[in-house]
């Protein structure tokens, strides 16, 4: 049941996603604060008691909800969200820290984590490394961190209240 309701808030999340991002291009803002609402979702899997297959499993969804939704190549979402997952899960258990300020930074440096390694696959991958800008991307990935972590507490505290939600770091410190 909570499967279900996490894959159908992260598709919800996802459309809530594309309105923000028109709403930023309708005032002019364009892709600099475009948030991935979706990031969070798989960093509240990774930090909280969810097991190891389960959360490997339901941010694969998530991040190919995200491919699909957007119309990216499929698989490149799915794979950046699987790493995040993994390596937020390895330095969510070692820092062990509390709180909305640790959701607010977890959240920022795996943005900036996963926008990095999405530049670097395009890098490698595309045919058009000629005409990457680099440094406009980075500072993309980075103001859209930015507007993703400011949104993360949000996230963790509506999936902190799905009924049959895992304990998290915000639950356990409550």
């Amino acid at each position: 049941m909570l499967n279900a309701l996490l894959l159908a808030l992260g598709f919800l999340l996802l459309a809530l996603q594309n309105l923000i991002a028109k709403l930023c291009d309708a005032v002019g803002v364009g892709e600099w604060a475009y948030p991935s609402l979706v990031l969070p979702v798989v960093l509240w899997l990774a930090v909280g008691d969810v097991s190891l297959g389960r959360g490997s499993l339901l941010s694969f969804v998530l991040g190919y909800f995200v491919d699909a939704f957007a119309g990216l190549p499929l698989g490149l979402n799915t794979f950046v969200m699987q790493v995040l997952f993994l390596l937020s899960r390895v330095a969510g258990l070692k820092l062990f820290l509390h709180g909305k300020l640790f959701q607010l930074v977890l959240t920022f440096v795996a943005g900036i984590a996963g926008g990095a390694l999405t530049v670097a696959l395009h890098v490698v991958f595309e045919r058009t490394q000629g005409r990457l800008a680099i440094g406009h991307a980075m500072l993309v990935v980075l103001s859209q961190s930015v507007a993703t972590g400011l949104f993360a507490p949000l996230v963790f505290s509506i999936l902190s209240r799905l009924p049959g939600a895992p304990n998290t770091v915000q639950a356990k410190e409550s």
